[in-house]
């Protein structure tokens, strides 16, 4: 596990190495160092947090007719879902799916701007989405479209 952590370990190293150079909380050998990195990164619930907000967000947008906003919300959750697949590998297979199977046809009605086609992609996105939950044993977590959006961003255009 801790392989699949070394590539974003090292390139935040070198960043951090000329940004930072002179501190002093990430101490040890390059090992030492690369293990310690490795131990912060996100587990994948926290990296869902900001999943779900982006989720309700595009729907919000995709609802006022702020396709742009809803097709940028969507590139986001899939880059957080690729945080998500390289520090978690053991969901990365399970997340994939998700994508392959519930996303294609959203992101297609959000370029479409077709909100017909959007509201049958985001109900079949959310039933991906749980049974996703489901099938890597976290069947307690459903999601739930919130009443508002989560977040305050003008969702008509």
């Amino acid at each position: 596990m801790i392989a699949g952590l070394l590539a974003p370990a090292v390139v935040a190293m070198a960043i951090a190495g000329t940004a930072y150079a002179g501190s002093d909380w990430l101490t040890g050998s390059t090992d030492e160092k690369l293990t310690s990195l490795a131990e912060i990164q996100p587990g994948l619930g926290t990296i869902m947090i900001e999943y779900s907000s982006r989720f309700t967000n595009l729907y919000y947008a995709a609802k006022g007719g702020n396709w742009k906003l809803a097709g940028y919300q969507l590139k986001e959750a899939l880059e957080i879902q690729e945080v998500g697949e390289m520090t978690r590998p053991k969901r990365a297979k399970g997340l994939k799916k998700f994508e392959e199977e519930s996303l294609g046809a959203l992101s297609a009605a959000i370029e479409a701007k077709d909100a017909t086609a959007f509201e049958a992609a985001f109900t079949g996105a959310v039933k991906g989405c749980n049974a996703c939950h489901s099938d890597e044993g976290f069947d307690f977590i459903v999601y739930q479209l919130p009443e508002a959006p989560t977040s305050p961003l003008k969702n008509t255009p």
